[in-house]
């Protein structure tokens, strides 16, 4: 070997450690989250319990995560700075998949991203499940009555939502039109945003998170909840299907996301981040106490399912935007 190979051959093998030792040092620098919704939502809540043991992670090395509320869009502002940072793992984006694919969907040939060509989906650790509430002073305590006395009005029906094109405004759009209900969308920066308009009665009624109930019992009645089946965070609330309304069976899984490009060796350790704190038990305690699940769904799992959701909402969204 010539003494100019020798040299190059050196440099190649210098070059190997540096790039093995930065990934072996990830990360280097807290975690930040992007959320992509006003605080005290589904998503933000799920994020900072999720933030707060990013640290008790192994695979993290002892560092914490920090959230970063960056609203509008239905989340997609928030998406779209994810890809604009470097892609070394230090900046992720939490959302649930059925509000993800719901926006892009939405924007048709306009999209700002392709969910399964930018972004890698890391894995998930919890869900969104769309409810339809209404305020307690609304006489309505089943789906049916809702649907005879909105239809008895021969008003327009006002329903907040936590943005335009969210999975919530989505069921919402499939709920109004299948029974033949006026209805004029309002939406709003974040699930908690569309709560407190309920709350005041600037609405008539709200699809959002089961969760946003919680602790405002007095004001919000939840009358029934998207899913194939009962969401296990409220056993006693029935599925629309259950009270004759189809048509409305999927929920959003909760889940962590990178920017594609992203070095394998991150995706591996920030997978196993998300399945660590998945099964902490503080995790869970702090899921239960905002009636949101704590589970775990692998990357491979959670990347099917967006599959999945994008065949099932994309006749349902373009027919939403046709009929507007």
């Amino acid at each position: 070997m010539t003494i100019i190979n020798k040299v190059a051959a050196g440099l190649a093998a210098l070059t190997t450690m540096a790039g093995t030792a930065a990934l072996a040092d990830y990360p280097s620098k807290p975690i930040k989250i992007m959320v992509g919704f006003s605080a005290g939502g589904g998503t933000d809540t799920t994020a900072r319990g999720f933030a707060s043991y990013m640290h008790e992670a192994p695979s993290m090395n002892g560092m914490p995560a920090y959230i970063v509320n960056l609203p509008g869009a239905s989340g997609q502002k928030a998406a779209k700075q994810v890809l604009e940072e470097d892609r070394d793992g230090h900046t992720l984006y939490m959302i649930n998949i059925g509000t993800f694919i719901a926006g892009e969907l939405a924007k048709g040939e306009d999209r700002p991203y392709h969910v399964p060509d930018d972004f890698v989906n890391l894995g998930c650790a919890s869900q969104l499940v769309t409810s339809l509430q209404v305020h307690t002073s609304n006489s309505a305590t089943t789906m049916q009555e809702f649907i005879d006395n909105a239809k008895a009005s021969g008003e327009e029906i006002t329903w907040g939502t936590s943005g335009a094109a969210t999975m919530h405004a989505t069921i919402g759009h499939i709920f109004f039109d299948a029974n033949g209900i006026k209805h004029k969308k309002v939406p709003f920066k974040g699930g908690s945003k569309a709560r407190a308009a309920l709350v005041s009665q600037s609405v008539d009624a709200v699809f959002g998170g089961v969760n946003t109930v919680v602790g405002f019992e007095d004001d919000i009645r939840a009358l029934a909840s998207a899913g194939a089946d009962r969401d296990p965070m409220a056993p006693d609330l029935p599925t629309f299907s259950e009270q004759g309304t189809g048509g409305i069976e999927f929920t959003g899984l909760m889940c962590l996301f990178g920017a594609a490009g992203i070095p394998d060796e991150v995706k591996a350790d920030v997978g196993a981040a998300v399945e660590h704190i998945a099964g902490i038990s503080g995790y869970q305690k702090y899921m239960k106490g905002n009636d949101l699940a704590a589970f775990y769904t692998d990357s491979a799992a959670a990347t099917a399912a967006q599959d999945t959701m994008f065949a099932t909402m994309g006749p349902v969204v373009a027919e939403i935007i046709k009929n507007q």
